[in-house]
């Protein structure tokens, strides 16, 4: 079994940084490990000096080359849905913006062709992002997901070379050049969808404990997970909190500066399962299903840029809502 990750990355991003983080944790649980990076011509460029220490802790580094332009979007989705290509036998595929929690050996006991985790470890019917996968979906003309139910979280993906195996990966790569090409969106987990839907893999699901999405509903796997999923996506939001340390990207930027991981960063992640800052959690059944409204975020930023509006509606509500509390109330004492 292979492990690979696709990495494309210049100077001005953490990616780099978030792959050397993954491939560090999972080499010293797994010494002996075959660690294949598949890259570009620009990125392989880049992997002298400060970016070299990645060379310390991975078996291979597969490059392809791109056409000049090809944006780095285009040149990590290409690479990523087209692993086969590049890559020979069985392999399990890793996201860059992930830890290992422990040996990843026990993957051998599965034999699906292909299998992957739940994005966000529920049905679509529980997922905040419902409506958000089916209408991106819809512009694509994909009906996998409405149709399966579940959306699956493309972030770590099990390859048994067969030729079912191979026939998703084209799959999925004609669904993406066709959602970028024409319908210009990058994505690439839409097409994974379609492609898993369209080869018949509904009942091929890893346990979440494989892609441990820890500010997804992932903490239930907490405890067991062999990989945790961060999400640097999330992270690079200019207004986000980081939740987990080791997604902080001012941590991120400490190795890039030293050129390696720096020992207490070593030990953060050599301890993943206890790097999480404060968090303010909510648990409201009436205030869940709403969190990921534009009214919420709408309002968010109307506190932040227009104090003055904000703080005249939450007067206004805040008078009304303690009024109807004053009816309910004689209601119920009638």
């Amino acid at each position: 079994m292979k492990y690979v990750y696709v990495l494309t990355s210049t100077d001005k991003d953490l990616y780099y940084e978030q792959c050397l983080m993954s491939v560090f944790s999972l080499r010293h649980y797994m010494t002996n490990a075959e660690i294949v990076i598949l890259t570009d011509n620009k990125t392989v460029a880049t992997f002298t000096g400060k970016r070299e220490e990645i060379k310390k802790y991975v078996s291979e580094i597969v490059s392809v080359d791109f056409p000049e332009n090809a944006s780095n979007v285009e040149r990590s989705r290409v690479l990523k849905t087209t692993i086969p290509e590049h890559i020979t036998g069985d392999f399990l595929f890793i996201d860059c913006d992930t830890i290992i929690c422990d040996s990843l050996s026990d993957i051998e006991q599965y034999d699906y062709p292909i299998a992957a985790v739940l994005d966000g470890h529920v049905m679509l019917s529980e997922h905040k992002h419902r409506d958000y996968f089916l209408k991106r979906e819809k512009k694509m003309h994909y009906t996998g997901t409405a149709k399966q139910g579940f959306h699956i979280n493309s972030g770590v993906i099990l390859y048994r070379d067969c030729e079912k195996a191979r026939a998703f990966f084209k799959k999925w790569n004609e669904l993406w050049e066709y959602s970028f090409r024409v319908k210009h969106d990058h994505h690439d987990q839409g097409a994974f969808n379609e492609a898993f839907y369209n080869c018949g893999f509904g009942d091929t699901q890893l346990s979440g404990v494989w892609n441990c999405q820890i500010s997804q509903g992932g903490l239930e796997f907490l405890e067991n997970a062999k990989i945790i999923h961060y999400f640097s996506s999330e992270a690079a939001g200019k207004n986000y909190i980081s939740y987990y340390k080791l997604a902080d990207r001012s941590l991120q930027q400490r190795i890039k500066e030293a050129g390696e991981i720096p020992l207490d960063i070593q030990k953060m992640i050599l301890n993943p399962k206890f790097q999480f800052t404060k968090v303010h959690l909510l648990n409201d059944k009436r205030i869940i299903p709403i969190l990921q409204s534009p009214l919420i975020f709408t309002l968010a930023e109307m506190k932040m840029k227009c104090p003055l509006v904000f703080n005249f509606l939450e007067e206004i509500v805040g008078g009304t809502r303690g009024l109807v509390k004053k009816v309910i109330t004689r209601k119920k004492s009638r």
